[in-house]
């Protein structure tokens, strides 16, 4: 799999105090044998339950189905980018960093679960606000 970090980012966003200026988002889009959602899913809920008790840079780490297209899409938010390349999977596969988060997420393509090969974004900020309250 290709690196998606980039070497650089700006990211400016005066709007959401609690979150680090230099923050970064990772948009991954997983395209699934239909008939694997489940085993794909209940991985992807694995890997997010280690990583929540065992990353403390990575801020957000949640899981969104596309029922139209039948791909999951991950939204993964970091403090900042050194921290995202030491927690991404493909930096820590490179450098034999097997965990429990990744384990679960190195299966769903090892068994080839996926229809091909999983499309990553890493996104700049550029304005808005970050999450509300409920009210």
């Amino acid at each position: 799999m290709p690196s998606a970090l980039p070497s650089d980012t700006s990211i400016t966003n005066s709007k959401s105090p609690p979150e680090p200026a230099s923050a970064v988002d990772i948009i991954i889009t997983l395209a699934i044998n239909p008939e694997n959602k489940e085993q794909v899913e209940a991985n992807l809920l694995k890997a997010g339950e280690w990583i929540e008790k065992n990353e403390p840079g990575c801020l957000q780490w949640e899981v969104f189905y596309l029922e139209a297209t039948g791909e999951m899409v991950l939204v993964e938010r970091f403090n900042d980018l050194p921290t995202a390349r030491k927690y991404h999977p493909e930096n820590r596969k490179k450098d034999g960093m097997i965990d429990g988060g990744l384990k679960w997420a190195n299966e769903i393509v090892e068994k080839g679960w996926l229809s091909q090969e999983p499309d990553i974004k890493v996104l700049s900020r550029r304005g808005g606000f970050g999450l509300r309250k409920w009210q």
